[in-house]
């Protein structure tokens, strides 16, 4: 598949549902080619379907964002497949381990810091070239409240995406012509709430799945993001519950 050379192009992590699949039908609907990357491309073919059902374009690309090599591979095989990267969302991953930190196993727990923060950073490092070379350039990091509001049993998750927001501020002051933000989706209803609710370790696990929110409510704001690259939001870490923000994306819709 060759990209039109015209239409802007959408990496994005974690796509093969939730959030990361929600996201890439509402970058779609804004226009972008989104490229979803994952781990194991059969996962890609529901959320690809459900672009292709609305007479959108997509595409899927193997990544272990984990892995550097595969990160590599990945937007190599984007810039093969589209032509050129526009957008980078940084959504995939982990809540595990979810226990106190002396009952966690420390390999598992560095695993989830390679994911969280580390994944970031390798597919910013990668994808960087590309992105300078497009006129409206965006990066989002998908953040949490966890980054900013210790939970117990989560210290891999708080501290790795605590770094997370760091890192989007480091990259907001480095690389100003690509306009990075973190965005925080709230408590959403994806698989991730399902292993939070099974582990019943803090009040997070205990919302009702009836009060989670739908994932295409953060994928809107997300799209909104890559769409609009509000100048005045870069290098922040924003919510999807601050009453402005809300207000302005849905006046853009």
């Amino acid at each position: 598949m060759a990209g039109n050379p015209q239409e802007r192009v959408a990496l994005v992590t974690g796509a093969s549902r939730g959030i990361g699949a929600a996201a890439s039908l509402a970058l779609a609907s804004r226009g972008f080619l989104p490229v979803l990357a994952v781990r194991d491309p059969a996962s890609a073919a529901e959320a690809l379907a459900a672009i292709e059902s609305q007479g959108l374009r997509a595409a899927s690309v193997r990544c272990d964002v984990s892995d550097e090599g595969s990160v590599r591979d990945a937007v190599a095989e984007c810039l093969r497949l589209a032509g050129r990267i526009d957008a980078l969302v940084n959504n995939a991953g982990r809540i595990d381990p979810i226990g106190k930190l002396v009952d966690t196993d420390p390999q598992a727990w560095a695993a989830a810091v390679a994911v969280n923060l580390v994944g970031p950073y390798r597919m910013a490092h990668a994808a960087l070239p590309a992105l300078a070379r497009s006129a409206r350039a965006c990066i989002v990091n998908v953040s949490t409240g966890a980054a900013h509001m210790p939970r117990e049993g989560w210290s891999a998750y708080c501290s790795a995406k605590a770094g997370l927001a760091m890192l989007t501020r480091c990259l907001a002051g480095e690389y100003p012509q690509v306009a990075t933000y973190g965005f925080q989706p709230g408590v959403v209803d994806t698989d991730m709430q399902v292993r939070i609710r099974a582990s019943g370790i803090n009040e997070i696990s205990r919302i009702p799945r009836a009060n989670l929110a739908p994932p295409d409510r953060p994928a809107a704001f997300i799209a909104w993001l890559c769409d609009t690259r509000p100048a005045d939001l870069v290098g922040q870490d924003l919510t999807v519950n601050d009453q402005a923000l809300q207000q302005r994306v849905q006046e853009s819709a």
